[in-house]
C-alpha cells in the first residue's frame, strides 16, 4: 500500500471525488488529498518535514480536504500535484501576445510579426514559458517538496478547456482557440509539454501530461470529461457554475489517478 499525499488546486476536485465513490479501483493506493484555491497551497511553512498552514484560510482548506491541522510528510511514500496552475494555457497566454519562426502559421507567410502581435526569438518562449513554470503554484510547491523529501514526486497538468471554447468569442483563453483555427495548437501542445518536462526533471520531479485519451484538437479536453464538473467544496458535489470549461469531472480524475497510479507502479519496479 503506497501512502500518496495529493495536492491540488480545483483541478483536486475530480481525483478526489473519483477516489471517494470508488475507492477500490485504486487498492494499492492510501490517498490524502489537500486542496486549496488560488495561490493558498503556498502559505505554508515546513518545519521538521511537517507542512503547517501559515494562514487560517489554508488551515481552512487542510481540514475541509485532508481533515488534518498539519501535514507530516514523512508519513507519505509519494506525492502528486495536480493543476497547480501548469498547463498549456501557459504558453497559450504567450501566444495570444507573440508568434514565433517555428509557427506554421508564421512559416505560410514571411517570418514577421503577425497584425498586433510581437515576433519573438524561440530562446525567448523557452525562457518565458520556464519562468512562468517555476513561479507557478506547482513550480514552487514541487521545490519546496524536494527540499525535505527524496520520495517520488509527480506533477499531473491541468486539464485543457472543453471544446466549447470553439464556439466562444471571447474567454480568457481565447489565444488557444485561434491557435486551432491557425493551426499551431499542435506546436504549442508538444512545445509546452516538452519544456515543462525538461524543467521539472531538472528538480527531480516528474511530469504527467494530461491523459492523451481526454485530448482533442490538441489544445482541448473532450466534452465527456467535463460535463458535470464539480467545484472544490466540503461536500464534494457542488457543480460548477455555467459557462465553466476549465474543469474536468470524474471521469477525468479516474483518468488522473490511474495515470498516477501507473506511474508509481513504474516508479516500484
Amino acid at each position: 500500500m503506497t501512502r500518496l499525499c495529493i495536492f491540488g488546486t480545483s483541478h483536486i476536485a475530480a481525483p478526489r471525488l473519483a477516489y471517494q465513490s470508488e475507492p477500490g479501483r485504486w487498492p494499492d493506493l492510501d490517498v490524502t488529498f489537500v486542496g486549496a484555491t488560488g495561490q493558498h497551497l503556498l502559505a505554508h511553512r515546513i518545519v521538521d518535514g511537517v507542512m503547517h498552514p501559515a494562514t487560517s484560510k489554508l488551515a481552512g482548506y487542510f481540514q475541509m480536504t485532508a481533515g488534518a491541522d498539519t501535514l507530516d510528510l514523512h508519513s507519505f511514500d509519494a506525492f502528486a500535484l495536480i493543476g497547480c496552475h501548469i498547463g498549456p494555457h501557459m504558453i497559450g497566454h504567450i501566444y495570444g501576445q507573440a508568434r514565433w519562426c517555428a509557427l506554421r502559421s508564421v512559416k505560410r507567410k514571411k517570418p514577421g510579426p503577425d497584425a498586433g502581435y510581437a515576433l519573438i526569438s524561440e530562446a525567448m518562449l523557452d525562457a518565458l514559458l520556464q519562468y512562468r513554470v517555476a513561479n507557478a503554484v506547482g513550480g514552487e510547491l514541487a521545490r519546496a517538496l524536494r527540499a525535505v523529501s527524496d520520495k517520488p514526486i509527480m506533477l499531473s497538468s491541468a486539464p485543457r478547456p472543453s471544446s466549447e471554447l470553439m464556439e466562444m468569442r471571447r474567454h480568457k483563453l481565447i489565444a488557444q482557440k485561434w491557435a486551432i483555427r491557425k493551426a499551431d495548437a499542435q506546436h504549442l501542445s508538444r512545445r509546452f509539454e516538452t519544456l515543462t518536462r525538461s524543467y521539472f526533471a531538472e528538480h527531480d520531479v516528474a511530469y504527467l501530461p494530461q491523459p492523451s485519451q481526454t485530448i482533442e484538437r490538441h489544445l482541448l479536453t473532450r466534452e465527456a470529461y467535463v460535463l458535470g464538473a464539480i467545484r472544490l467544496t466540503a461536500d464534494g458535489k457542488t457543480p460548477q457554475p455555467d459557462g465553466d470549461i476549465m474543469h474536468g469531472n470524474r471521469l477525468y480524475g479516474e483518468a488522473v489517478l490511474d495515470q498516477i497510479s501507473a506511474a508509481l507502479a513504474h516508479v516500484e519496479e
